[in-house]
């Protein structure tokens, strides 16, 4: 038995001396190197050091503001030849002033050449990009706005591959957007420039863009154009028609104005005798059920609601899509009730209503559960239990049907809640 091992033993060494003299290493991975991230691609690699070994000494790179990921390099097909270049943006500083500037890269194989480098423009940062396709399908222009201190600056960079590239400064701005407002398959461009008065540029075809409208805003010392507050081109009836909505805060509420084109021009929409839309903050319209229309949003106490001592009482924020009718919202004949929400940002979720429990819940708020009461029979829809995680043992009583950062979401087993807690969904 032990002569068997020795043997097994003696073919191990002789196994070990033969990777040892063929160069293998014996060495066992670090066990931090399991928790590196995996290695790059090659083309990446190859990409990062050609875009290290191009830029100037002293240049920094700046990603876009707009793009949902800050990246080294946007990958942009810019001849529409089915393979991305590599887009990187910089800034210098030349005697005294922030330059813009950019990379191109052009892909072979598995290495990269540097096509272009051009300045843009004066600026500090890259507010927005926007990549914009020609009639005929064969180019990718880009429109990029450069901040400056406390202005905006959008420029056309057409031609981007060719010797013949073209930078136009097009306009200063304060917020922008892109989209086909006029619905004729060409994007468009519409401009905020807030000051005294605030007003709206419309431009009809950022690729040969022509101011077509400018027009002032109804804004009072003192309004604010927030961070959070709209400034988009989408659906706005049920006729899929697009227009221009536009919001501002006043006195810690959203004012939000919507514009629609008539003979290619902007006009605001009256609402019966509203001039505009004012809402709590944050009840923003949105395409609720996803239908490719927006539906606007309204909020309201329920009759009866019971919310805390010295709390408010708890509201529900109902979405209605509109017809198109010159009608006051929200309970016209113009506008249609899609869904209706609960919107709680103490506990950090929303509950949405079926459409036939629409307009009759009250809600009832007391410590750390949430009830639903059906107003016609008083019997209670749905009940939500919030508990601190640190707090929650689990139970037969009670099944967990959601887990947040903070929280842990119960109902009562005994109950036919279940068949609702689909509808919680968690704004963590």
């Amino acid at each position: 038995m032990y002569g068997k091992d020795l043997s097994l033993m003696k073919y191990f060494v002789i196994f070990l001396s033969t990777l040892y003299l063929a160069g293998c290493g014996l060495t066992l991975p670090h066990p931090a190197s399991l928790l590196e991230h995996p290695a790059l691609p090659e083309w990446e690699k190859s990409l990062k050091t050609k875009i290290e070994t191009d830029l100037p000494a002293q240049a920094e790179i700046v990603a876009p503001r707009n793009q949902s990921i800050s990246r080294l390099y946007e990958l942009i097909d810019l001849n529409r030849d089915g393979r991305d270049e590599a887009v990187t943006f910089y800034r210098m500083e030349q005697k005294g002033t922030l330059r813009i500037h950019f990379l191109v890269h052009e892909r072979s194989n598995k290495k990269w050449k540097l096509r272009v480098d051009r300045p843009i423009a004066s600026g500090r940062s890259i507010d927005q990009l926007h990549v914009i396709t020609n009639d005929s399908k064969t180019l990718n222009h880009l429109m990029i706005g450069v901040t400056s201190l406390e202005k905006n600056t959008v420029y056309l960079v057409k031609d981007v591959m060719k010797s013949s590239i073209q930078i136009t400064q097009i306009d200063t701005y304060n917020r922008l957007t892109i989209a086909d407002l006029n619905q004729d398959q060409h994007p468009d461009m519409v401009l905020l420039k807030k000051g005294q008065p605030a007003e709206l540029v419309y431009y009809e075809e950022v690729l040969n863009p022509q101011i077509r409208q400018s027009l002032s805003l109804p804004i009072k010392e003192g309004d604010l154009f927030a961070d959070h507050d709209l400034f988009e081109i989408d659906t706005i009836n049920a006729a899929k028609e697009k227009g221009m909505l536009v919001s501002f805060t006043r006195d810690a509420k959203m004012h939000l104005l919507v514009f629609q084109l008539n003979q290619a021009q902007l006009e605001p929409i009256r609402l019966g005798e509203a001039a505009e839309i004012i809402e709590p903050m944050y009840t923003f319209p949105k395409d609720v059920n996803q239908d490719g229309v927006i539906e606007f949003a309204h909020q309201y106490t329920p009759e009866r609601s019971i919310g805390r001592i010295a709390e408010e009482k708890p509201k529900i924020t109902a979405y209605y899509a509109w017809n198109g009718a010159d009608v006051q919202p929200f309970l016209e004949s113009g506008f249609e009730l899609r869904e209706e929400q609960y919107i709680d940002l103490e506990y950090n979720f929303v509950m949405r209503f079926p459409a036939s429990w629409a307009t009759r819940e009250t809600i009832e708020k007391k410590d750390n559960r949430v009830r639903f009461i059906n107003r016609e029979t008083g019997t209670i829809d749905f009940e939500l239990e919030i508990i601190p995680k640190t707090q929650y043992i689990a139970s037969h009583r009670k099944k967990k049907i959601k887990e947040g950062i903070d929280y842990v979401y119960v109902i009562t087993t005994n109950q036919a809640y279940e068949k609702y807690a689909a509808n919680v969904a968690l704004v963590e």
